[in-house]
């Protein structure tokens, strides 16, 4: 009998072992998976940016800050909601030697710490800035498509004051409205809230910043996903092969209800430059 138990225990060792090493696995935590509409965004752009304009707009803030504000280009700058790294990569390619980017979405920062080794990446919610960084610490603060997903803007327009030097310059990419919007979510299905430009300049000021432009770019954000949207229908099948038809359409469809806003006027976009008091 013993004989017989021996026979029967190695035979099922090699299940046993399976069985073991499968239940080990699923107790692990599961990775988290990448913003599938951000990696979508990333390929029809052709590099790592999920804001309006890609290149186009990065080189638009580039050439006004040089112009006009050289000095704050020496020092640490800040690329809030920073996602897959892109813009910030691309900024350090354009001769910027210290740049840290931030964002809450832990994936996205592995993604770019990985890829992009010249920046600095953390996982840091912008509400929370000052307990990562010290005062005075920045002296170029900018966020392209970012303050539209912080519902409390002025907390975190403080908090971007508190780690900036004074004089330091921040820039503001975002979707705009005159006053109130209709309801639309954004690629993670969260509400959207535009800049509201009846009280944005209140906002800023509050926060220790003072406004130094305001420019409507309405128009530019209305070309830009016109373009993409054209970019998505062409490579449509070509996606297909590596994304599910599912985040496809999730993508297509946000974008198209952006268009439509924008092309109604009750969506804009707006680029702000403000420096701190």
């Amino acid at each position: 009998m013993r004989v017989n138990f021996m026979r029967k225990f190695l035979y099922s060792l090699p299940f046993l072992l399976i069985g073991g090493w499968v239940l080990f696995t699923s107790l692990r935590t599961a990775p988290v998976k990448l913003n599938q509409a951000r990696l979508i965004l990333s390929e029809l752009r052709g590099g790592d940016f999920t804001h309006a304009g890609d290149k186009e707009a990065i080189d638009m803030v580039l050439a006004k800050l040089k112009q006009d504000f050289p000095e704050a280009l020496k020092g640490n700058c800040l690329d809030v909601g920073c996602g897959f790294g892109g813009t910030a990569d691309y900024l350090m390619k354009q001769g910027f030697k210290h740049v840290w980017g931030v964002d809450v979405d832990k994936s996205a920062i592995d993604y770019a710490e990985s890829k992009y080794k010249k920046v600095k990446f953390l996982n840091v919610d912008a509400l929370s800035l000052s307990s990562q960084f010290d005062k005075d610490f920045f002296s170029f603060v900018y966020l392209f498509n970012v303050l539209y997903a912080i519902e409390d803007k002025v907390a975190a327009l403080e908090q971007l004051a508190k780690v900036s030097a004074q004089g330091a310059i921040l820039m503001i990419f975002d979707y705009s409205v005159a006053d109130s919007s209709e309801p639309m979510l954004d690629l993670a299905g969260k509400p959207m809230r535009p800049i509201c430009m009846k009280k944005i300049k209140q906002q800023l000021q509050e926060s220790g910043w003072e406004v130094l432009e305001m420019n409507d770019i309405s128009k530019n954000f209305t070309v830009w996903y016109e373009h993409l949207i054209k970019k998505l229908e062409e490579k449509n099948q070509s996606l297909k092969g590596h994304f599910l038809e599912e985040d496809i359409a999730k993508v297509s469809s946000t974008y198209v209800h952006i268009l439509h806003h924008l092309r109604r006027k009750t969506l804009g976009g707006v680029l702000i430059y403000a420096k701190r008091i």
